[in-house]
């Protein structure tokens, strides 16, 4: 029912003290991860983890099937957003791809599993080259191995601004209708009024924005690290 789900098996804060004794089984649902840094990166080493920390003040995680989950995290669910944004793309700063429509017969970087290739492709008429992380698909751009990267607005604009990217720091607009929505699906409804209420509490102090920078940040660092390793070869 739920395509390559992974378990985090964990003790959970917001469940009634009755409850706590049973571990919480709670299964990221669909392909696609957002801000990814790593190359096979583990659930547990995941955004998603973060936040499953945050609700849970803590808790040990392990891999299962996602088929009878207490929660579900990911495309496609109902519930709290925990994260959101819509399709942009980075170019060269000097000679890079103009605008979109510029993209027609050319190549773009992406993350595999991205729920932006597909279109991206259909509407430009130009071809993915996909690659295991965000990180490595940002490098593909910097060694030439397509035109643009394309990803969530909210990360690349931040790569855009770093001293390191000056030179592949041209944003096209975002696609406005191209978006990706990440939701917290619970199965019982009295947890899901209570993680409901406890995104909505973080969107306002800003911890969900720090976990979210927090993840940005890995994967701009990841990047760097990737970059000068090349440059040393």
């Amino acid at each position: 029912m739920f395509k390559h789900a992974a378990w985090l098996t964990l003790t959970l804060a917001l469940v009634p003290c009755a409850a706590m004794a049973e571990p919480v089984r709670v299964a990221l649902t669909g392909d696609y991860r957002p801000l990814t840094a790593r190359e096979g990166e583990a659930p547990e080493e995941s955004f998603e983890a973060g936040l499953v920390a945050m609700l849970t003040e803590g808790g040990s995680f392990h891999l299962g099937d996602g088929a009878s989950a207490d929660w579900r995290l990911g495309v496609g669910e109902t519930g709290a957003t925990y994260y959101a944004s819509e399709a942009a793309a980075l170019t060269a700063t000097e000679n890079g791809t103009k605008d979109w429509s510029a993209l027609a017969g050319q190549t773009f970087c992406i993350r595999a599993g991205s729920p932006y290739e597909a279109a991206v492709e259909a509407r430009f008429g130009a071809a993915a080259r996909r690659y295991p992380s965000t990180a490595q698909a940002l490098i593909g751009l910097k060694l030439g191995e397509c035109s643009a990267v394309v990803d969530d607005r909210v990360l690349l604009e931040n790569i855009a601004g770093l001293p390191e990217w000056r030179r592949y720091n041209r944003l096209l607009p975002p696609l406005d209708d191209v978006r990706v929505r990440l939701q917290v699906a619970a199965r019982e409804p009295s947890q899901q009024q209570a993680v409901d209420e406890a995104i909505r509490a973080w969107q306002m102090d800003g911890r969900l924005a720090e976990l979210t920078q927090h993840w940005i940040d890995e994967v701009a660092f990841q990047a760097y690290v990737l970059a000068d390793t090349l440059d040393c070869h």
